[in-house]
């Protein structure tokens, strides 16, 4: 059975009464949960803790995780001016308290880690949360006091241990702008989707030529920055791998290709995701002119060296079976 923490924090500055301890302290320990993406269904067990709004608060997950495991975390944090309930994609390298916490501890201008930002390894983008019937907004800004102090840590704790553990934020607004039962709904949808992984469509183009096969590196941008990859990407809804392979070249080489035959389709489970590739050997006569928008770098591959190159794992028995010559 999966099990999950869920977190919320006690009343702090103006606010007597924090809506996500309400929720915490209310939410049942064991729930039924169905996948959002597919058949099947299952019981996940929640353990619930009211962070204190302070360094120790903040750190209390993180310090868990040095000894201890979940399935999933789901903080919950007020947004006392927010309207609209708000996933947090990004937790930022920064503490600046415009009030102090619960402790009078106030930082300002301050870094975590020095580190850098940590974006949330959770493909909230592909949950399709603009046909859920409540408004919600995926954010980069989790507000650089203790929600987002206490993202960083978790997420940091994650990187540490290297736990693939899905882990996200969700800002709540007050209860005026969104009840506690509609909040409470809201959780138990967030957490079906980070226990289950969606499975996308990916439409990937392979340029040949004497040089050997193009492969693209993902610009600085783009989540798994760095890596290498097909040129191409998601199919949308009631899009066919063909015309996405076609719009996503546009897009990001500004080249209209033409498809000469499809080589296969190969598959890949990513801690959070499943991927089905659909792969096209395709030509394009400017290919020459291919203008990068998304990519930083490109390279002509001809033998096994290339699988040195830091490539996106799915990709991985692609470029195995073109170095085999199957194409």
């Amino acid at each position: 059975m999966p099990r999950v923490l869920l977190t919320g924090f006690g009343p702090f500055g103006k606010h007597e009464v924090n809506p996500t301890e309400m929720i915490v302290e209310s939410f049942p320990s064991l729930i039924p949960i169905k996948n959002p993406f597919g058949r099947g269904s299952s019981e996940m067990s929640i353990e619930k803790h009211v962070l204190s709004v302070d360094e120790h608060g903040s750190r209390w997950t993180a310090n868990e995780l040095a000894s201890r495991e979940w399935d999933a975390i789901l903080h919950l944090g007020l947004c006392g001016e927010c309207m609209q309930p708000r996933i947090e994609l990004v937790a930022e390298d920064a503490l600046d308290m415009r009030i102090p916490d619960t402790s009078g501890r106030q930082i300002n201008g301050a870094k975590l880690s020095g580190t850098g930002d940590l974006k949330a390894a959770v493909p909230v983008k592909k949950w399709g949360v603009e046909d859920w019937e409540d408004d919600i907004e995926l954010s980069k800004d989790a507000g650089r006091y203790i929600c987002n102090e206490t993202y960083y840590r978790s997420l940091e704790a994650l990187q540490t241990h290297k736990f693939a553990i899905p882990c996200l934020f969700l800002h709540l607004p007050s209860v005026e702008h969104m009840s506690v039962k509609e909040a409470s709904k809201l959780v138990r949808r967030v957490l079906a989707h980070m226990l289950y992984k969606p499975s996308i469509q990916v439409a990937a183009g392979i340029f040949t030529s004497e040089s050997g096969f193009l492969a693209m590196k993902r610009g600085e941008d783009e989540p798994k920055a760095g890596k290498w990859e097909f040129p191409g990407g998601t199919v949308e809804r009631n899009e066919s791998p063909e015309d996405a392979l076609f719009r996503e070249l546009q897009e990001e080489l500004s080249l209209r290709a033409t498809i000469v035959k499809k080589a296969g389709v190969w598959t890949h489970t990513y801690p959070f995701l499943h991927v089905e590739i659909h792969g096209f050997l395709v030509e394009a006569e400017n290919l020459d002119n291919l203008q990068m928008s998304v990519h930083s770098e490109m390279k002509w591959i001809s033998s096994s060296e290339g699988l040195n190159l830091d490539w996106l794992e799915a990709d991985i028995p692609i470029v195995e079976d073109l170095l085999k010559g199957r194409y």
